[in-house]
C-alpha cells in the first residue's frame, strides 16, 4: 500500500505564508503538494509550485487567472480552492484536504471497480465538471490522479490549473496540454478546449476505473496521439451499459458528445435498481478500509497552554536575557499596533502584554533600556555595580536584536508596511545571530511576519471592496499567522531567557 503521508524533507518549506506545514501528500509536474490545518482546525492540501515555473511571468500571470476563477468553484464533488497567493516567490494554493485516494492509486492498489461504483463516479465528477463549467473554467487536464476518492463521493481537483501550466511550456501558437492518454483530439491538434474537452477525458477515466487501462492505451506520446486521432477507443472490457455512455463520450467529434448533464443522468439511472446497489459505502470494502490511512488526527496539534511568565530578575542580573525579553515585549507591541483585526490585540492584553496607551499616528516604538540602567529605587547615590551572574543568553540572541533595535524606527503604526519591515529586519536579525538555533527561531518570526502582512493587506482590500465573506477569512488567516507568531515568539525566548 502506498505511503499516505511522507515527513517533510530539508529540502521542504515548514511554514507557506501562515500555514504550518505537517507532512508531504505527493508530488507532480507542478511541484509539491502538503498537508496544513486552517485556523478552525480543517485539513488543507497546499500547493506549493515548482521554482522554474514561478520563474515564468506567463506562468505567474495565468496562474494567477486561473486561480480567481476557481475560487468561485463550489460543487459538491470538488476540492474547494480556499486561499492562494500567486505573487509569492513559489506561488501555492490551498484547496480543501480530501481524506481518501486518487482514481489512479485506488485501481493501482486495488484493481478495477466494481460497475456500481463506476457509475457513482461517472455521476459524481460529471456533477463536479458541471460546477467548474458553470464558471468558465475547462479543467483540461482531467485524469485519475486527479479524482480523489472520500467516503461520500468523488471529488475533482486542480480544475483549470494545467492551463497555467501550459504557459511555460508553449513552443509555438500549438500547445498541447494534459496528460497524453487522456487528451482529447482537438487538444492533440493543439486547438482549443471546451467543455466537450473534458466529456472525452471523462469517459476515458471510466474506462480505466472498470478495466485499469485507458481507452487508447498507455506508452509513448506520439503513438497514444496516433490511436487517439485515428483508432477506436479499446472498450472489449466494459460491461454494455458502461460501454454504452462512454464510446458517445469518446467520440473524435467533440459536437457528438453528450453533456455532462446527460451524462450524470444516465449513471445515476444505473445505481436506482437494486442489482446495482452497495451496501453502505459507494466504495467496495477494500477501498473504504483503506481510508483510515488517510486520517489527518495525528497532525492536529493539541491546545497547550501558554506557561506562565518568569519571575522577572533583579536589577543587575540576567542583563542580556532581560534585554532580549523586553525586545520580544516591544516586538508584540509593534505588531498591535499595524493590524486592523481587533483579535490579537484581545490576545495580548489577555496575555498580560502591557496595554498601548500612546495612539497617535506619529509614536513608534521605543526599545527598552537595558538592565544596567533600570533604575532599581535606591537613592544612595553609589557607584558601585553588581557583580554580574552567570551569562545565560546566547551570543546569537545579542547579535539578532541588536540588528533589530537598529532598525526600531521602521515600525511605524500609521504604516501596513510595518509589518514587512519587521520581516525584513528579522532577516537580518536571523543572519547576524550566527547560532543556527536563534537563527531558525527569527526566520520563523519573519515568515509569520510576513504572513500576517500579507493577511493584512487582503483583509483592507475585502473591507475597501465591501466583500464581508473574504473579509472574515483573512481575518482568520491573520489570527493563524499571528497564533504561529506567538508560538515562535515563545521558542525564541526559551532560547534566550
Amino acid at each position: 500500500m502506498a505511503v499516505r503521508f511522507t515527513p517533510l524533507e530539508d529540502d521542504d518549506p515548514k511554514k507557506v505564508a501562515g500555514y504550518k506545514l505537517q507532512a508531504r501528500l505527493g508530488s507532480g509536474g507542478m511541484g509539491r503538494v502538503y498537508l496544513a490545518f486552517s485556523p478552525g482546525g480543517r485539513a488543507l492540501a497546499i500547493k506549493v509550485v515548482r521554482p522554474d515555473y514561478a520563474q515564468d511571468p506567463e506562468f505567474r500571470r495565468r496562474f494567477k487567472k486561473e486561480i480567481r476563477a476557481a475560487q468561485s468553484v463550489q460543487g459538491l464533488y470538488t476540492a474547494p480552492v480556499v486561499d492562494a497567493d500567486s505573487e509569492a516567490k513559489l506561488p501555492w494554493l490551498a484547496t480543501a484536504y480530501v481524506p481518501g485516494p486518487s482514481l489512479q492509486q485506488a485501481v493501482s492498489e486495488h484493481g478495477p471497480l466494481p460497475l456500481p461504483t463506476v457509475f457513482r463516479l461517472l455521476a459524481g465528477v460529471a456533477e463536479g465538471l458541471t460546477a467548474v463549467h458553470t464558471c468558465e473554467l475547462i479543467h483540461r487536464d482531467l485524469k485519475p490522479a486527479n479524482i480523489l476518492l472520500a467516503d461520500d463521493g468523488p471529488r475533482v481537483i486542480d480544475f483549470g490549473i494545467a492551463h497555467a501550466a501550459g504557459a511555460t511550456t508553449a513552443t509555438s501558437t500549438e500547445v498541447r496540454i494534459g496528460t497524453p492518454a487522456y487528451m482529447a483530439p482537438e487538444q492533440v491538434r493543439g486547438r482549443s478546449a471546451t467543455p466537450a474537452t473534458d466529456v472525452f477525458a471523462l469517459g476515458n477515466l471510466a474506462v480505466y476505473a472498470a478495466t485499469g487501462h485507458a481507452a487508447f492505451g498507455e506508452g509513448n506520446s506520439d503513438a497514444l496521439f496516433f490511436r487517439i486521432l485515428n483508432e477506436e477507443p479499446d472498450l472489449d472490457d466494459c460491461l454494455p451499459k458502461l460501454r454504452t455512455i462512454v464510446q458517445r463520450c469518446l467520440a473524435k467529434d467533440p459536437g457528438e458528445r453528450p453533456a455532462v448533464s446527460e451524462i450524470m443522468e444516465y449513471a445515476r439511472r444505473q445505481t436506482e435498481g437494486e442489482t446495482l446497489g452497495l451496501a453502505g459505502s459507494w466504495l467496495p470494502e477494500a477501498l473504504v478500509t483503506s481510508l483510515a490511512g488517510y486520517d489527518t488526527a495525528k497532525y492536529r496539534k493539541t491546545a497547550t497552554p501558554v506557561p506562565p511568565p518568569k519571575p522577572k530578575a533583579p536589577a543587575g542580573q540576567g542583563s542580556s536575557g532581560g534585554s532580549v525579553l523586553g525586545w520580544l515585549v516591544g516586538i508584540a507591541v509593534v505588531v498591535v499596533l499595524v493590524i486592523g483585526p481587533g483579535k490579537v490585540l484581545a490576545w495580548v492584553k489577555s496575555d498580560g502584554t502591557p496595554p498601548v496607551t500612546s495612539t497617535d499616528a506619529g509614536s513608534r516604538y521605543t526599545p527598552p533600556a537595558s538592565d544596567t540602567d533600570t533604575d532599581t529605587g535606591s537613592d544612595t547615590g553609589s557607584d558601585t555595580v553588581a557583580e554580574p551572574t552567570e551569562k545565560k543568553t546566547p551570543d546569537g540572541c545579542e547579535r539578532g536584536f541588536r540588528v533589530i533595535g537598529n532598525n526600531s524606527d521602521t515600525y511605524d503604526k500609521a504604516s501596513s508596511a510595518s509589518l514587512s519591515a519587521l520581516a525584513s529586519n528579522l532577516d537580518a536579525a536571523a543572519d547576524a545571530a550566527g547560532d543556527s538555533e536563534v537563527e531558525a527561531a527569527i526566520r520563523d518570526l519573519a515568515d509569520d511576519s510576513r504572513a500576517m502582512s500579507d493577511a493584512n493587506s487582503k483583509f483592507q482590500a475585502a473591507i475597501d471592496a465591501h466583500d464581508l465573506t473574504a473579509s472574515e477569512g483573512y481575518s482568520d488567516a491573520f489570527s493563524s499567522a499571528f497564533g504561529e507568531w506567538k508560538d515562535d515568539a515563545e521558542t525564541l525566548k526559551s532560547l534566550c531567557s
